[in-house]
Order: C-alpha cells, then sequence, then structure tokens
C-alpha cells in the first residue's frame, strides 16, 4: 500500500505478543533478583544477624517448596480458566507483602512466614503465567519468544543480586530497610503489570506469531471472543491434549522428572553458592558476583537454544544442557580460587541457561495451548518436592560435617541422571478425538 503524497510513512505496528515478551522480562528480573537469584544472600545475612543454623535458615526454602508443590497444579489449572492476568495481580501483591513482613521479622517462626509468602507470589503470580502467556502468543517462533521471555531470570541475577549483596550490608541501607523497598515496589507494579497482561491472540483479532489472520468463511464464521477487539476463530492445531491425556503419555512424566531434578540442582546451588563461597573466604560482595557471571552465561546460553531449539529435537537440546549443568554443579565443591569460580560459574550458567526455554517450549510443541499451564503446574509438583528435600540434605549434611562434599557428589549424579531423562522423551503421538482449544478470559 502506497502512501499519500505528504503523508507520513505508517510505522509498522509491533506485535503485541512481544509487548508480553518484555513484561515477563520485567517481572522475572524482578522476581529473580529479589528472591530466587538471591537466597543465598538473605540466607547468609540473616544467619549473621540472627545466628540460626543452615539447616534452620534453609528450612525456610524447603517449606515453601512444599507449598509450591501443592499450589503449583492449582495455579496452573488456574491460569487457564481465569487467565494470567489475575495470577500476576495476585503474585505480585503476595511478594510485596512478603518483604514487607520480611522487614519485620524478629524470630524464626516469622521469617518462616514470610519467606513463604513471597515464594508463593513468585512461583504462582510471575513465571508461569507469563510463560503461558508468551507460549500462547507464539508458535512458530515459540523457542525464540520463550528464550527472550525468559532473560529476565537472568538480567535480575545478574544485574540485581550484587546490588541487593550491597544494599542489605550494614553499612549501607540494611537488610530491613531493603526487605520493605522491594515489598513498595512490587506492589507498586501489581496493577499496571496485570493490565497489559492478556490471554489468547484469538481473543484480540490476531493469531500466534502476528501472522495476518485468514478471512472467515461467512459460512463458518464464529463468533467474537467476548471482551476481545473482534476475535477470530483460533486456528487448528496439530496436537492439543487435555491434562489427563497428557499425564498418561511416556513423554509428560520423562519430561516431568528431568526438568525436577535439574531445577532441584538449581535451586540447591541458588541456596548454598553464597554461603558455600564465603565458607572459602569470599566476602559476601564476591559470592553475589559469582552469581552474577552465572547469570551472566546464562543469558547468552538461553538465546541460542531459543534459536536451536526452534530447528533441532528439544529433547536433544535438553540433554546436553542438563549434563553440562550437571558438570557445572559438581565443580562447586572444587572451587580453591576467584578464577576457578569463575569457571564454574561459566560451565553452570550454560546448562542452566540452556536448559530452561527448551523445557517451556517442549511442552508446548508436545501437548499443544489448550491445558498448557495445567500441565505444566501438574508436572511441576514433583519439581517442587524436590527442591524441599535437596537444599535441606545439603544443609543438613554441612551442619553435620562441616562440608557440602557428600552433598553435592550425591546431587551431581543425580543431575546426570536427570539429564539422560530426556533422551528417550520424544513427541507423543496426537491424542483421539483432540478438540480445539477455547478461549477464555
Amino acid at each position: 500500500m502506497v502512501s499519500e503524497p505528504g503523508a507520513a510513512p505508517k510505522r509498522p505496528r509491533i506485535f503485541y505478543g512481544w509487548w508480553l515478551v518484555g513484561l515477563s522480562l520485567l517481572l522475572t528480573g524482578m522476581t529473580s533478583g529479589a528472591i530466587w537469584g538471591s537466597v543465598g544472600v538473605w540466607l547468609k545475612t540473616l544467619e549473621l544477624h540472627f545466628g540460626w543454623t543452615r539447616t534452620q535458615m534453609t528450612g525456610a526454602f524447603s517449606m515453601a517448596q512444599l507449598e509450591g508443590s501443592i499450589v503449583g497444579p492449582l495455579a496452573g489449572y488456574f491460569v487457564d480458566r481465569l487467565g494470567p492476568r489475575w495470577m500476576v495481580l495476585f503474585g505480585a501483591v503476595v511478594v510485596g507483602l512478603g518483604f514487607l513482613l520480611l522487614s519485620r521479622t524478629t524470630n524464626l517462626p516469622v521469617f518462616y512466614v514470610a519467606f513463604a509468602l513471597f515464594m508463593l507470589g513468585a512461583s504462582t503470580g510471575t513465571w508461569l503465567p507469563t510463560m503461558a502467556a508468551v507460549s500462547r502468543w507464539f508458535d512458530r517462533r515459540r523457542a525464540t519468544a520463550v528464550a527472550i521471555a525468559a532473560e529476565g531470570n537472568y538480567m535480575g541475577g545478574l544485574l540485581l543480586v550484587p546490588v541487593l549483596a550491597w544494599a542489605v550490608g550494614p553499612e549501607s541501607f540494611g537488610w530491613q530497610v531493603t526487605a520493605l523497598g522491594i515489598g513498595v515496589v512490587f506492589l507498586a507494579v501489581a496493577a499496571p503489570a496485570a493490565r497489559v497482561m492478556r490471554n489468547r491472540p484469538e481473543e484480540y483479532g490476531e493469531v500466534p506469531d502476528g501472522q495476518p489472520a485468514p478471512p472467515a468463511s461467512p459460512s463458518l464464521a464464529s463468533p467474537t471472543v467476548p471482551g476481545g477487539t473482534g476475535g477470530v476463530p483460533p486456528p487448528p492445531r496439530a496436537i492439543d491434549f487435555t491434562a489427563a491425556q497428557a499425564m498418561r503419555t511416556q513423554a509428560f512424566w520423562l519430561i516431568t522428572f528431568g526438568h525436577a531434578i535439574a531445577s532441584m540442582v538449581n535451586q540447591t546451588l541458588s541456596v548454598h553458592l553464597v554461603p558455600l563461597l564465603t565458607d572459602q573466604g569470599l566476602s559476601l560482595q564476591m559470592g553475589a558476583n559469582i552469581w552474577a557471571v552465572i547469570m551472566g552465561a546464562a543469558m547468552a546460553s538461553s538465546l541460542v537454544a531459543g534459536y536451536v531449539g526452534d530447528r533441532m529435537p528439544k529433547n536433544l537440546g535438553l540433554f546436553l544442557f542438563v549434563a553440562i549443568q550437571s558438570v557445572g554443579f559438581g565443580m562447586a565443591i572444587l572451587i580453591e580460587s576467584i578464577p576457578l569460580a569463575v569457571l564454574m560459574a561459566i560451565i553452570y550458567g550454560i546448562g542452566f541457561g540452556g536448559r530452561n526455554p527448551l523445557a517451556v517450549a517442549i511442552r508446548a510443541d508436545y501437548f499443544g495451548q489448550r491445558a498448557f499451564a495445567t500441565i505444566t503446574g501438574l508436572s511441576m509438583a514433583p519439581m517442587f518436592f524436590l527442591q524441599l528435600v535437596a537444599p535441606l540434605f545439603a544443609a543438613a549434611m554441612f551442619d553435620w560435617q562441616g562440608s557440602y562434599t557428600i552433598a553435592f557428589v550425591v546431587l551431581t549424579v543425580l543431575g546426570v541422571v536427570g539429564a539422560l531423562l530426556f533422551l528417550p522423551a520424544t513427541k507423543p503421538a496426537a491424542p483421539p478425538a483432540a478438540t480445539p482449544p477455547t478461549s477464555r478470559r
């Protein structure tokens, strides 16, 4: 189409799915920097302040994982039923309230409640709904879009964890003022973030990847989806499982336990890396900087994995990256100097960053979008349980022996087993009598 003389050329409209990718970057970056990537910083800071044992401190994280194993399937169900918007609002508010309570912590029970609150919000209202929305707005470029959206996990760790380690120090703001500030920020962004969030492109007259919607035949035209802006009928999908159908496949369980073991290893390192490094004589700030190196390597690896994941079998990519992650994890107990710590961080970051987008994209590719969040939530239940056990096991071994060696050796072997589980996790056949997905706001 040619513009009229003198008329300003129209800029091409940005596909709304990319705005959702940007929102995911923001929310996952905030939760990664304040929570997931900073668990070790919080635990070490409060250990020094209150004198609690490492097992007592890690118990809060493990209890939060038990909570996640219970609410994870429910969160996925509500994302599919209510849409991601309400879950984002709920999650950000709960995270904010958890940090406000953390700023008032004076004893271990209050710390446990505060930790449970902000972990609940982070588990149910940030990663799961944003990844569900992004996977629905993209099809052909799903792995790439998910990889970019997941960059927030690494950007938060790279940029915010070192800042947090500085801020919680008594010579800076202190941990109480820092927790209060984080809580206020999450409460402030809750409503605007929820307003930007959208469920499916079909509800707004669009189709995945932003391709032009095909004209609807008058005899086959579907009514506009309530709440949309001139919706179009969803395009047919080759595979569209219900949650029950997905759970009857071998691939579901292989992916579930492979991902669960990989996440178990990662959460153990996120809890114990900073304390491990400070035990070796490094400062709290240096420990946070090493974690930032992990996140930097993961950022680069995630983008590569997203590109490769759209062009090769995702189960093979997951095997490769989880195996690399396990090697990096095993190197942690060998750290004797800063250069070796940096090498470990780079190797671990490559594996950790590469497997994350593929673990999301493979579920959407294998099981479709009809019940994506419910299937993912059910698949996360064993992950949360293992994340409960493994960090607590490592803490107990440290309190008993004064060393992480045995715990890390055991978990390294399990990590390799988790990588191997992805090899036979091939794409399942389409379920019989599959029905097209129904649009829900």
